[in-house]
């Protein structure tokens, strides 16, 4: 019933460690091969060449971020053409702005960041509609996303998101 554990110097568990890690790199790098190729293939069947038509919301997620980096290194004239649209719902973490100022400067890619209305700050925000968090939400998702990302598509002029 109980298992016995075998003493294992640490330096040999660490090279133990370390060539898992290298291996599962391979392992997983191989498995992303096949998802790689469909992104790429989806691209070159639904976008434009130039990207001219074409906007990406991005809210900074990690998976945002991951399809900035692959446009960035197979279609980067898709991704030079296209428009990233940012809001900001004065309602962010800090360190959302922070990521998205490093994926901005890392592919050169700036986005059009739009805000909520006449709202400069969380106060303001809260001094025109209330708390976020007694707001009904229909009326916050309307009030900080849904009407900046229409003034967003309106200076964009793109038909494809």
């Amino acid at each position: 019933m109980f298992a016995v554990r075998s003493f294992t110097p640490v330096l040999s568990r660490r090279v133990h460690a370390q060539q898992f890690q290298c291996s599962w790199r391979l392992l997983s790098t191989a498995a992303l091969d096949d998802k790689v190729a469909s992104f790429k293939a989806d691209i070159e069947t639904h976008l434009p060449a130039d990207g001219k038509r074409v906007v990406f919301a991005t809210a900074w997620l990690a998976t945002d971020n991951v399809f900035v980096a692959l446009m960035h290194e197979h279609f980067p004239k898709v991704l030079s053409g296209m428009n990233l649209v940012a809001i900001d719902t004065m309602h962010l973490f800090d360190t959302t702005h922070v990521v998205a100022q490093q994926v901005e400067a890392e592919y050169g890619k700036p986005a059009l960041w739009k805000a909520v209305a006449d709202v400069s700050t969380r106060e303001e925000f809260n001094a025109r509609y209330g708390d976020c968090e007694e707001m009904d939400t229909a009326d916050f998702d309307f009030v900080s996303k849904v009407e900046p990302f229409q003034r967003a598509l309106a200076e964009c002029n793109k038909d494809i998101l």
